[in-house]
């Protein structure tokens, strides 16, 4: 955002074949286990700023660390690891430390199976900053995309 006047999403002004969205919904991440906020006035790149692992430990640069994602995301869909990560799409193989051959939907059927019902509710560990700017914007977003609540 260049100012508190301008949208939280990055939109189209016409249909580019994902709707009003620049980039696909699909490519709408988040990250568990990590409190982390999200200055929409830095430049691509430098937008994320991890404060601290969730359970308050603080995050390292210099630790490795496992992540879980999906397979999309662990072949390089979406582009985050190669273009946003910079992990050669070569590379990204070597670094799969465990793999299934069921996909997620797999896992959360078998979880409904199991449970008959989730209770699912949000983690709360990332924001957007500036909040005095975001918090207008996500609400005039919201608007524009699905009209007065």
């Amino acid at each position: 955002m260049k100012s508190a006047d301008d949208h939280i999403l990055l939109l189209n002004e016409e249909d580019k074949g994902f709707g009003r969205f620049k980039n696909p919904s699909f490519n709408f991440d988040s990250a568990a286990g990590i409190i982390y906020t999200v200055d929409v006035t830095k430049p691509q790149g430098e937008k994320i700023r991890i404060e601290s692992m969730a359970d308050g430990t603080p995050f390292s640069l210099q630790k490795i660390y496992k992540v879980a994602v999906n397979s999309y995301r662990g072949n390089g869909g979406g582009d985050l690891l190669t273009k946003g990560a910079g992990i050669p799409k070569s590379e990204l193989s070597k670094r799969i430390v465990f793999s299934t051959d069921k996909d997620l939907r797999y896992y959360l059927m078998k979880r409904i199976e199991e449970v008959k019902t989730l209770d699912p509710k949000p983690l709360n560990q990332w924001r957007f900053v500036p909040e005095e700017w975001t918090r207008p914007a996500i609400e005039r977003d919201y608007q524009l995309l699905f009209g007065n609540k």
